[in-house]
């Protein structure tokens, strides 16, 4: 079971959950449990961890697919990808609130049920990794003095030592020093670590 992708399926109309189930389920490493209301979603929601939630906007009672979407993720943050037959732009307008991942207007083939999941995860996961790095990076820049950060980033724009010092007002043993204790808080070895540092945290953005 490692590594079983989990899919909550809230859709009221028995057919078209049990297509649905059975096509995905066809590909491997994929399980769809299938919930025809909000009660039914909250409830398997609150005891399984899932990767995405698919659901139709229209279910028929008083809260709408769009409604089990914007209360679930208040419980886990999920990519969301809507199904219905409606192309209504009052419907998207409020379904955008949720910040779906993609919609599937009904009818749909298996291809593009297949191709929409598989890419509502991916993006999924690359936000996920992108929020992840970003926090990563921060508690990184953190550790560095206000000075340091103004060394780390000329000499990641090509200057030597001395220019760097000349460029800070500074000397060049004073930017090797700089340079010493900024790859011991980084724990890099090299200049081309700190000079990818640099670029990939932006460093010049926030200091």
């Amino acid at each position: 079971m490692e590594n079983i992708k989990r899919i909550l399926l809230v859709e009221d109309e028995f057919i078209i959950a049990k297509d649905i189930k059975i096509t995905l389920e066809k590909y491997a490493k994929i399980k769809v449990d299938t919930a025809k209301n909000f009660k039914q979603a909250y409830e398997l929601f609150s005891v399984n961890d899932y990767q995405l939630l698919l659901t139709d906007i229209n279910l028929n009672e008083e809260k709408d697919g769009i409604d089990v979407a914007s209360q679930l993720k208040e419980i886990k943050s999920i990519p969301v990808v809507f199904l219905t037959a409606y192309s209504d732009q009052d419907i998207i307008n409020k379904a955008k609130k949720v910040l779906p991942f993609a919609y599937l207007l009904k009818p749909f083939d298996e291809v593009q049920l297949k191709v929409t999941i598989d890419l509502a995860m991916l993006n999924y996961k690359k936000e996920v990794e992108g929020i992840e790095e970003v926090a990563r990076y921060s508690e990184q820049i953190e550790e560095l003095t206000k000075r340091e950060k103004q060394v780390l980033i000329v000499l990641a724009s090509g200057k030597t030592a001395k220019e760097t010092g000349d460029n800070l007002n500074i000397s060049a043993h004073t930017v090797e020093v700089h340079k010493k204790n900024i790859k011991k808080k980084l724990h890099m070895n090299t200049m081309s670590e700190l000079i990818n540092f640099a670029l990939s945290s932006k460093l010049y953005e926030v200091s």
